[in-house]
């Protein structure tokens, strides 16, 4: 059998990491290989809620392998989000659901699809290799494409990732999405014993353009004004990130589920400027009220890239 090591990005989300987990169901079903998971970062409270309820083992951290070990990429292919030493790694496949940016030495096996969640990728996997999904497995698919499309309310929702949800009712025994995935937003909510800095890096997206290195975080709560709260201490730690990563622009996302809106961090006057600009909003007490933008792949970064390109 085939030895294979199953990674996601550095700072894991809810999709990402019961990616990984499924993902190596998926394979070790099929027979032909041995597959692990890993992660490289600890997992964030609404991954931590959904392990602990469904009785599975956390994976084992690891940001680097051996020389030539194979490893399948799941929901990244950016060098920044990856493995430490991955250049000298054999890259097997690659399965995700963002933008291409990735340069590899040798030919390797790509599947990107343009859905909400990469969960939807890997249940259209198994129903076309004929491999049944178990109770659990279905569950976490559920509750990744729930947590990816903040119940279907995430601008990258697509019909598919829908219909998806639904045929999965039949195998969870889950007919109320709202009910199920609230103890997950509220659990992913809980950040009163979180670090300021550590709430900055909670969920991040860094990128460059035209030499102009951007950082977007984004905060998806039930409880926005805890955050809002700890307004001077976030904005220091966004500071010190900025220096610290030499960053050109920085932007922290603050959004609603519940009502559905995006108050962002704005650090100072050169980053206001750019953001009254692009989204055509005013800057007050270092706020932005970027209205509906709940999705920063499809509502945000491609809206600065346009900018700075």
């Amino acid at each position: 059998m085939i030895d294979i090591k199953i990674v996601w990005h550095k700072i894991p989300d809810t999709d990402a990491t019961l990616w990984a987990i499924i993902f190596s169901d998926f394979l070790n079903k099929r027979g032909i290989y041995k597959a692990t998971p890993f992660i490289q970062w600890e997992l964030n409270k609404e991954t931590e809620y959904l392990l602990e309820s469904l009785n599975i083992t956390k994976p084992e951290i690891q940001t680097n392998f051996p020389a030539w070990t194979k490893v399948w990429l799941v929901d990244h292919n950016e060098e920044f989000q990856t493995l430490d030493n991955i250049e000298e790694l054999e890259i097997e496949w690659v399965v995700d659901h963002h933008k291409v940016n990735f340069n590899t030495n040798s030919p390797l096996n790509i599947r990107m699809e343009k859905l909400c969640s990469t969960c939807s990728i890997l249940y259209k996997m198994y129903k076309e290799n004929n491999i049944e999904l178990s109770k659990e497995i279905a569950t976490m698919i559920l509750a990744w494409i729930l947590s990816d499309s903040l119940l279907f309310k995430s601008a990258t929702t697509t019909k598919e990732d829908i219909e998806i949800a639904e045929d999965l009712k039949e195998i969870t025994w889950i007919h109320n999405f709202e009910d199920f995935a609230m103890p997950m937003f509220n659990a992913k909510s809980d950040l009163w014993d979180m670090p300021a800095k550590e709430i900055v890096k909670y969920d991040y997206k860094e990128f460059e353009v035209n030499w102009i290195k951007a950082w977007i975080g984004t905060l998806e709560t039930t409880n926005p004004w805890y955050s809002l709260w700890r307004k001077d201490e976030i904005l220091k730690a966004m500071q010190e990130i900025k220096e610290e990563s030499k960053l050109d622009f920085i932007l922290l996302s603050v959004v609603d589920i519940i009502w559905e809106k995006n108050t962002s961090f704005v650090l100072d006057w050169k980053d206001t400027e750019i953001v009254e600009k692009v989204f055509n909003t005013k800057v007050e007490n270092n706020l932005a009220d970027l209205k509906r933008r709940l999705s920063r792949k499809k509502q945000i970064v491609p809206e600065l890239t346009a900018y700075f390109s």
